[in-house]
């Protein structure tokens, strides 16, 4: 890909990425904290269960309408300062999470965790990104993107074992703990890459939906996210009522969806980079990808056999990983100029598509007919507006020139 090639050639320590995967795992073991302790939260704080469910909404409200501004002020700001900010606001809002006496300051501890993870995040992909040679590049990111699926698998054992045995405030406080003596490995270790000459303002905050190589990926995750998420949202639901699942089984269930996650992560890595060794866009795995979660999602579905369920939600699962994968492999590269605000946009995407989907799919029975149809209908969506997308990637000289092809540049001296 002409872009890749225009960058510098890097080489991540090991160092480096072990403590980005750090991050990235304790990110995702936070974000499906919660919702096993909501009970538990609201007993001990004398709320109700939808009150409590807050500390949930605050926590996506200030990750999702902070990031895309700040993204666009990460791409102009060094990786690092970013990175150990956030990473410290991050650690802090557990902190305080573990040490609260009330409903609405763990509510707010909850905005200022979403807030540091919208500081970080971004910047640890793009980082991730920039640090990684452009051929080993698909694979360091979708390992990450594993090791984030295998926190959030974790985060719910985790949380439950705490609420039932050691307490709801240790769970927050473990993570809290552990970012904190993060945050100055982090500090020590990452390299003081400068800033980039980024676009700044209003016009840079909506510049990605200006070009039609990142709109077209930002509007794909919000299709595929809204079918494989907001379906998967109910499949607890469904195990339960048609098959009569317990809480014990339920979990293991968990587990079998995050071998899977990891299993799609874990694959699409070396295919993304040959893809892009033999001069083919890695998009068409988003699209592959898209295509087997519409086949695979409708017979976990409604199917009454429980080995073929399992099955198909195995397949569903690897399918929606391989694809999450690609497209952050996709967006981090596709434009150097913007990439944290790009990913970050992603992010937002992704979440918006899931509250889409929960909605849509809240409106049909679940398990019906109708539910797998418009589960495999966002699927294929998805699939589709992918495969326009590779295709543009082979589109004319005047499309190609809409992304920058020279080195990014950067501002201010190197430390």
């Amino acid at each position: 890909m002409r872009e890749d090639r225009a960058e510098r050639a890097e080489t991540i320590s090991a160092a480096e990425y072990v403590l980005l995967c750090g991050v990235f795992f304790l990110m995702g073991a936070e974000t499906y904290l919660v919702s096993p302790l909501l009970p538990t939260l609201s007993d001990d704080l004398g709320a109700s269960t939808a009150a409590t469910a807050l500390v949930v909404t605050a926590f996506v409200i200030a990750y999702g309408v902070a990031g895309p501004p700040l993204g666009v002020l990460a791409d102009r700001t060094p990786r690092w300062i970013f990175i150990v900010g956030g990473g410290g606001l991050f650690a802090a809002g557990n902190i305080v999470s573990a040490l609260t006496p009330t409903l609405p300051t763990l509510v707010a501890a909850r905005a200022l965790s979403g807030l540091g993870a919208a500081v970080a995040a971004p910047s640890c992909w793009a980082y991730l990104a920039e640090r990684t040679e452009p051929a080993r590049r698909g694979r360091a990111i979708s390992v990450a993107v594993g090791i984030y699926g295998l926190g959030q698998v974790l985060g719910v054992p985790l949380g439950t074992l705490c609420a039932q045995v050691l307490g709801w405030r240790l769970a927050f406080a473990a993570i809290g703990v552990g970012f904190a003596l993060m945050v100055p490995l982090l500090a020590r270790r990452l390299v003081r890459m400068p800033a980039l000459a980024a676009p700044s303002g209003l016009r840079a905050l909506t510049g990605p939906w200006r070009v039609s190589k990142i709109r077209l990926g930002l509007i794909a995750t919000l299709l595929f996210q809204a079918g494989r998420l907001g379906a998967y949202t109910y499949v607890g639901a469904l195990l339960a009522q048609r098959f009569g699942f317990s809480l014990a089984q339920q979990g293991a269930a968990g587990l079998l969806v995050g071998v899977s996650s990891m299993l799609g992560s874990l694959v699409s890595g070396p295919v993304i980079d040959r893809l892009r060794a033999h001069g083919h866009s890695e998009i068409w795995l988003s699209v592959t990808s898209a295509s087997v979660f519409a086949l695979a999602a409708p017979v976990a579905l409604t199917t009454h056999r429980l080995a073929l369920c399992l099955s198909a939600l195995f397949v569903w699962c690897v399918a929606g990983s391989a694809f999450y994968s690609t497209q952050q492999a996709y967006l981090a590269s596709v434009d150097a100029r913007q990439r944290a605000s790009v990913v970050a946009w992603n992010s937002s995407m992704m979440n918006v598509g899931i509250a889409a989907g929960t909605s849509l799919l809240g409106a049909a029975a679940v398990g019906s007919t109708a539910f797998a149809a418009l589960t495999a209908a966002l699927g294929f969506s998805g699939g589709a507006v992918s495969l326009a997308l590779a295709r543009r990637r082979h589109g004319s000289a005047a499309e190609t020139r809409e992304l920058p092809h020279e080195a990014p540049q950067h501002v201010g001296p190197r430390t």
